[in-house]
């Protein structure tokens, strides 16, 4: 059996960097939303959205925290506007230039609000969200930043959480290398792709870092193209 490296901490990842041209930042964001789309980041979103807003009276009230190019607030927008359901979603981010490009993008989404935000210090009161997605936003925290982070996604939701991110491992890696140098011409991405996977997790620490932070009961699901869902459900 093969065991998986040690996570790789103290490297940041290109799309972090706060002076990246904004051209060159748009052209990454919009790249990985496609990739999201084709590789199942958006579906693994989309998959246990009914379960865990099952029986929530609307407007089904959201936030997605480290929301990048917010493409997954639009997608469960869209989720939502077929199902004639209400929701109002809040696209938390803190880098100064993803806002932009971000809120462009959610113009024609009223029911998106676009705001900047601390993930470790969330603006927001106890509770005060139904679910609380964050997609690919732990793999970047270093120290004791995932275990605050997830403490403070269980302070702001009454009733479920959703943390999707990826899986570490040297499969996992060498794919994602070779998938993303065939479908993204953005350098950003290229070299963004495949650090993301050495410094993500693998399930057990998931569940751990969860347990850790309080969470009652964690649970962990895999799912294709190496992603894994950390969830919690509250009722």
């Amino acid at each position: 059996m093969v065991t998986a490296a040690p996570r790789l901490t103290g490297v940041a990842e290109r799309m972090d960097e706060p002076d990246l041209p904004p051209a060159e930042l748009e052209r990454a964001l919009r790249t990985l939303a496609r990739v999201n789309r084709v590789f199942g980041g958006t579906r693994v979103v989309l998959h246990h959205l009914p379960s865990l807003a099952a029986a929530l009276p609307p407007p089904l009230r959201v936030l997605d925290v480290g929301s990048g190019y917010a493409d997954i607030p639009r997608a469960i927008v869209r989720w939502s506007r077929r199902r004639q359901r209400r929701v109002e979603i809040t696209a938390l981010d803190r880098h100064v230039g993803t806002l932009a490009v971000a809120a462009r993008a959610c113009a024609m989404y009223p029911e998106i609000r676009v705001c900047d935000g601390d993930a470790l210090a969330l603006p927001f009161p106890s509770a005060s969200f139904d679910l609380v997605v964050a997609s690919q936003i732990l793999h970047h925290m270093e120290g004791t930043e995932p275990i605050r982070f997830l403490c403070e996604l269980a302070r702001v939701a009454r009733y479920g959480i959703l943390v999707h991110d990826l899986r570490r491992g040297a499969w996992p890696h060498a794919v994602t290398w070779a998938a993303l140098h065939v479908v993204s011409r953005s350098p950003v991405i290229r070299h963004d792709g495949p650090l993301s996977i050495r410094r993500a997790y693998l399930p057990a620490e998931l569940d751990a870092l969860a347990r850790a932070a309080g969470w009652r009961a964690p649970r962990v699901v895999r799912h294709a193209f190496f992603r894994l869902a950390l969830l919690e459900k509250r009722r």
